[in-house]
């Protein structure tokens, strides 16, 4: 049985932080939240490639209910500037609302609530209430007036603290009992890590806690290795040539869904909020950091196979079905 960790609402009070003039503030100003990173530097002659070719900026997607005209200029002057970062924002319209990463709502507007309360799924998504009296658990208070030059870190504690944020924590009370102890069936694990030595760590780590591993240097080897046969979790780098894990996740997500998902949990280097975050937009299970401790990652690992087993139980020897067999 899997328990439901209840989050509480996050709140930002105006009053603990600096006043900001109804101008608009400096360019530079309203993006200084460490969720953003600077582009890449490009020559000043060349300012309509902001993104290296074939590289392009992380998305961002806001949907936005309501807000003062004053405060819609701002937010707008925001996602303006942002696109010579990285993440780029952007806003949706109102019929792509459910695709968005944040919503954010109004509290004050009747027709913005209104909206809101027709919306049962918004309790799953990371939403951000201005000026609202009480918010869902996980998710985010802010009140007026709104201070523009903190939003990234409050889009970053939105989506960090979101109901749908993966887990990274110790796994829930049933398992605490045994949280390192594979399952009774050998459970595999697919390493997915350019570094010829940091997969040959995981997999002594690994094969010590009776879990069968198998190995890729890469996302196209790694999609291969899924074709060929049964995994029940993947262990994701970020930092690989060519395809980066946070794009290897979201194709994983994207090829296995419903009862053949594949628990995903990433494995990096990388460990700011915004990388968190990124994890999060591919759709990752579990966002761990290197170096990680090796008891922590045996109770991750645990978790996320436990909780694919009793997705796909009871076993079959295939994820999918082979066109071909059907004769």
């Amino acid at each position: 049985m899997s328990t439901t960790e209840t989050k509480p609402a996050v709140a930002f009070a105006a009053s603990s932080l600096p006043p900001v003039s109804p101008q608009m503030p400096p360019a530079d100003m309203l993006l200084g939240g460490a969720m953003f990173e600077p582009a890449p530097a490009r020559p000043a002659p060349q300012p309509a490639s902001p993104q290296p070719a074939g590289e392009p900026a992380p998305v961002l997607r806001l949907a936005v209910k309501g807000l003062k005209p004053i405060e819609r200029q701002l937010l707008e002057g925001l996602v303006k500037v942002s696109q010579r970062r990285s993440p780029r924002l952007a806003i949706l319209d109102a019929q792509a609302a459910r695709d968005a990463d944040v919503i954010v709502v109004d509290a004050r507007d009747p027709a913005a609530v209104a909206w809101a309360q027709q919306r049962p799924w918004l309790a799953q998504r990371a939403v951000i209430w201005i000026d609202g009296a009480q918010a869902g658990p996980g998710h985010t208070l802010l009140r007026r007036p709104v201070q523009w030059p903190i939003l990234p870190m409050v889009l970053a504690r939105a989506l960090e603290r979101g109901p749908g944020t993966a887990a990274t924590a110790t796994p829930a009370a049933p398992q605490a009992a045994r949280p390192t102890a594979a399952p009774s069936r050998t459970a595999r694990i697919l390493v997915v890590d350019d570094s010829l030595a940091v997969r040959v760590h995981l997999r002594s780590l690994l094969e010590a806690r009776g879990y069968q591993i198998a190995e890729a240097d890469s996302v196209a080897a790694a999609m291969a290795r899924i074709e060929e046969g049964r995994f029940d979790c993947v262990l994701m780098d970020v930092l690989m040539p060519q395809v980066d894990g946070y794009e290897g996740c979201h194709r994983i997500k994207a090829r296995l869904r419903g009862a053949d998902a594949l628990p995903v949990v990433m494995l990096t280097s990388k460990g700011s909020p915004f990388d968190r975050i990124r994890g999060k937009m591919a759709g990752c299970d579990a966002y761990l950091t290197k170096p990680v401790d090796p008891q922590h990652l045996g109770e991750v690992l645990a978790q996320q196979v436990g909780a694919g087993t009793a997705r796909t139980a009871p076993a079959v020897p295939v994820r999918r079905i082979d066109p071909n067999a059907a004769r």
